[in-house]
């Protein structure tokens, strides 16, 4: 986590003679909010990058070719195995509340809780309560009673639940939710807390991320709007596409092709410079192509393939909710045992690397490259060809001149 504070995109802008700027601006190149939850964290590749900036990497080549490559070693299946891997406690339905408000309760509850709200509006179907205070700002929707016969599930319908329907919450220091969850904590105690993410979606625009969860019985999702690395708003609803994909919940070492790809990208495809977001900048290396844009880049080769996906900031996230500045823990948490790692040597700025195998497409793997020491993420890769010397970060992204 000892990153630069510099974007590595203004390294690459400034400094290299290969970068090509484009018009447009990103919005992955947003100014960042006041007060963040956690302190910015830059991919360690900035260190490469400016070397090969500045055109030193050639002298760096060199250097390096004199010194010994030492990848330390490869855990062995035994070694992988007696690691230490915490289990995400199952979700329980007391833990799908805001404020502590659940799907059902009823209207007198939310008043005993609350007060009387700000505004009132009450239709047919429906009735919501706003509280708009210096306190919190949350808004109630509750479906009014209706015909018993409404309420029983037929073959072809799903019974009316009369009570609360959903509850958002935008602003409120002291509400909380979830597992004692507050507005403003970081992503990395959210996933904590909460284990693995149903799904994970992305405003690319904006560049926020949802982290939905899913109760036990598929008919309450809590969706957590992450910006800046912390949790902004809450909201705790009925799931709905596209916040819920009807798929089997995730847990540990149980994959999807979803697992398997970053910032939308999957490997050996064809490759959109401008599919979610508008590029930034365009680094040349022999004949592929790094697409730069602001938190992620993308390498391509000759042929138009995505051939490896990186993340440059912690402003972004895996499909599973982890992202750099993460420690290892948290990331064994969501993802479970993984196939590979390879330790690094005791030596300063050393690094581990923790593989997660495609069971989809051979010879990919996600890999989560961690510092030796402080056991915090610096590197989050998604790779199609083996990392030839994992200490060096330009080889490790393929920078090397």
């Amino acid at each position: 986590m000892n990153g630069k504070k510099n974007l590595i995109l203004a390294v690459f802008c400034l400094l290299c003679a290969s970068c090509l700027p484009v018009g447009a601006v990103s919005a992955d190149g947003s100014p960042a909010q006041s007060e963040p939850a956690l302190p910015a964290v830059q991919s360690r590749t900035g260190a490469a990058a400016q070397a090969a900036a500045a055109g030193e990497g050639e002298e760096a080549d060199k250097k390096d070719k004199k010194k010994p490559i030492s990848n330390g070693k490869v855990l062995t299946k035994e070694e992988i195995g007696a690691m230490d891997i915490a289990v995400p406690s199952v979700l329980h339905a007391d833990d799908f509340h805001v404020g502590g408000i659940h799907c059902g309760d009823s209207l007198r509850k939310v008043r005993s809780l609350y007060g009387s709200p700000t505004k009132y509006a009450r239709s047919a179907h429906y009735t919501t309560m706003q509280y708009d205070g210096k306190d919190i700002a949350m808004r109630v929707r509750s479906r009014n009673d209706t015909a018993d016969i409404l309420k029983e599930t037929g073959e072809e319908r799903e019974g009316v639940r009369i009570g609360v329907e959903s509850v958002f919450l935008t602003s409120g220091k002291d509400a909380v939710f979830g597992r004692g969850l507050r507005l403003k904590m970081p992503a990395e105690v959210l996933v904590r807390q909460m284990g693995i993410p149903s799904n994970v979606l992305r405003d690319a625009d904006a560049n926020i991320y949802y982290f939905v969860y899913e109760n036990p019985a598929r008919d309450g999702a809590m969706i957590f709007a992450v910006a800046n690395r912390k949790i902004e708003r809450v909201a705790l609803m009925p799931p709905r596409p596209p916040y819920s994909r009807g798929e089997a919940l995730p847990a540990q070492n149980k994959w999807s092709e979803r697992d398997f790809t970053l910032m939308g990208f999957s490997l050996n495809q064809p490759f959109q410079a401008n599919k979610y977001n508008m590029w930034n900048n365009l680094v040349k290396r022999d004949s592929n192509n790094f697409w730069l844009y602001g938190d992620y880049g993308v390498e391509v080769d000759r042929r138009n393939m995505v051939q490896k996906v990186f993340l440059l900031t912690n402003n972004a996230y895996t499909s599973r909710g982890a992202t750099l500045g993460y420690h290892i823990s948290t990331v064994l948490s969501l993802y479970g045992r993984p196939d590979r790692v390879e330790v690094g040597p005791e030596a300063e700025k050393s690094v581990d690397a923790y593989y997660y195998d495609s069971p989809f497409q051979k010879g990919v793997s996600l890999v989560f490259v961690v510092n030796h020491a402080s056991r915090y993420v610096e590197d989050v890769l998604l790779i199609s060809a083996p990392i030839q010397n994992l200490q060096d970060p330009m080889a490790r992204y393929g920078l090397q001149s």
